[in-house]
């Protein structure tokens, strides 16, 4: 054989190698997938426990729209994403590819905040753990409430499944995602809404509770005055107040007296991290129009 035609010959029996090297790696990775996805399929038949919000005395609430359920900023009503986007896999689990799950439940109190932390079942003792730990880390929802809009505390069941090739496969996911927004512009903050969400939605409802007597304008064609809302991070109006006034000091109180009986806001959302609500301030400018005012006399 020719020198030259048997370098070829090695070159394409370690090519043919490491192709088949990839494959068994490949199919391995695979398998484990695929173990993983069964054995999470059985694990969520044999749940005995009623997964999601109950009432405080364990009872299941049976139809939602009898309450409003904790939300969370992230997660909305599915903590289970949570838990998977967020866990530190046990070290010694992962290297071994064991997989388990975990079953907790906890109250949230009428701050949206997570108490009485119980681990109702688990495949393994560090997997509990560190459910537990992401709890204790959980921001505040906001509450869940009675059908009155009360706050009310309630319970909150979630089934947590570890799959360690689930696992990886996110964190390898979550590394090019986190390179990738190195070089976007992402807005990671989403703004306070009132009703539907449009802009204007809090300046229409002052308007349509707003009654006032134009004659007090007297020769002035408007008055315009400025307000400030102050809303927590739970949606309600935590301060309403006068910046510019409009000149009629009984106007300035009934616009602050009809913003501090709003209806609750979505707060604002910080996206990035595992998301929370944060307190926003907005300014809403009031036009208090004279209709009897002549549109043909208007004063420069």
């Amino acid at each position: 054989m020719k020198p030259s035609l048997f370098i070829l010959f090695i070159l394409c029996s370690h090519f043919s190698i490491t192709l088949k090297g990839q494959e068994y790696e490949t199919d391995s990775i695979s398998l484990r997938k695929n173990t993983e996805a069964h054995l999470d399929s059985i694990w969520r038949k044999k749940n005995i426990w009623n997964l999601g919000v109950a009432k405080i005395t364990g009872e299941p609430i049976k139809g939602l729209p009898a309450i409003e359920a904790p939300k969370w900023a992230k997660w909305n009503y599915d903590l289970e994403e949570y838990f998977v986007s967020q866990m530190k896999y046990p070290a010694h689990l992962l290297r071994k590819n064991q997989a388990g799950y975990s079953v907790v439940m906890f109250s949230l109190d009428t701050l949206g905040l997570p108490r009485a932390i119980n681990i109702l079942a688990t495949s393994h003792k560090d997997f509990g753990k560190e459910v537990i730990r992401l709890i204790r880390e959980l921001p505040h929802c906001l509450p869940c409430r009675d059908r009155n809009g009360k706050r009310i505390e309630c319970l909150y069941t979630v089934y947590v499944p570890f799959l360690p090739q689930g696992y990886r496969d996110r964190r390898i996911t979550d590394s090019i995602a986190e390179e990738e927004l190195k070089h976007c512009f992402v807005e990671w903050e989403e703004q306070a809404s009132f009703l539907d969400g449009e802009r204007r939605s809090a300046q229409n409802y002052i308007y349509r509770k707003l009654t006032y007597d134009a004659s007090l304008l007297g020769e002035q064609q408007k008055a315009k005055g400025v307000y400030q809302i102050h809303i927590d991070s739970y949606g309600e109006i935590k301060e309403a107040k006068t910046l510019r006034s409009c000149g009629i000091p009984q106007w300035d109180e009934e616009v602050t007296q009809i913003i501090r009986n709003m209806p609750r806001w979505t707060p604002a959302i910080h996206h990035r991290g595992k998301g929370e609500y944060k307190d926003a301030i907005w300014t809403i400018p009031v036009i208090f129009e004279n209709p009897h005012f002549p549109r043909n006399n208007v004063l420069e």
